[in-house]
């Protein structure tokens, strides 16, 4: 039986589950519940398979709720980027791809060139990450302002739940950054793909 973590997961899920692993295993060790001494002196490999099947997990729960945090503020939506495509290379205007959902656009890049395309499966796992970080920071300033009225060291609390809001809104605004590139780059592969617009000569709707 294999088990394989492909890049989507390992950056969409798994990295930010080790930010949220750390920040639960902190809780639990200020709380008295889990002791981080116990942890170390567990075997070392047991040690390591046990933080990353954590990971992993903690970072599919948290996903949707990072969604909820991501959907608070407006985000560019596709026109932007076929507007940005277009103004770049207006000979596309009239091509019948460019208005077609992304995620189809996506999977036509795979069947056309799978190098190509794993550039934008990459893209779209950073910003995946990027914005299951975003929640992780959020959660981090909760801890840290909860730390910061109930004491110790409620200055350092303090200066800790300072920085993890400017983490959080700058890992957020990056990841909607990377997504917003990850279109263009879907529009600029997808010039190259031979009978694209055939493929899409009827009429298709439109995603944000």
């Amino acid at each position: 039986m294999t088990f394989a973590v492909g890049i989507f997961d390992l950056f969409s899920f798994a990295v930010p589950g080790a930010v949220q692993l750390s920040l639960l295993v902190y809780v639990l060790d200020r709380l008295g519940v889990l002791h981080v001494a116990a942890l170390t002196s567990a075997p070392g490999a047991l040690l390591v398979a046990g933080a990353v099947v954590a990971s992993y997990l903690l970072g599919h729960l948290f996903h949707p709720l990072a969604g909820r945090l991501d959907r608070l503020r407006p985000r560019q939506d596709a026109e932007e980027a076929r507007k940005e495509f277009i103004a770049r290379v207006p000979q596309a205007r009239d091509r019948a791809y460019v208005q077609v959902d992304p995620a189809l656009l996506v999977a036509a890049a795979e069947l056309h060139d799978k190098d190509a395309a794993g550039e934008i499966v990459r893209m779209r796992a950073q910003s995946v990450m990027l914005r299951n970080i975003a929640f992780a920071f959020t959660l981090a300033a909760v801890v840290a302002l909860v730390q910061t009225a109930t004491g110790p060291h409620r200055v350092v609390a303090g200066a800790a739940a300072a920085l993890s809001v400017l983490g959080a809104a700058g890992a957020l605004g990056s990841s909607r950054k990377v997504w917003h590139m990850s279109r263009r780059k879907t529009l600029e592969v997808c010039y190259w793909v031979p009978d694209i617009d055939q493929t899409f000569t009827a009429e298709t709707p439109t995603a944000g």
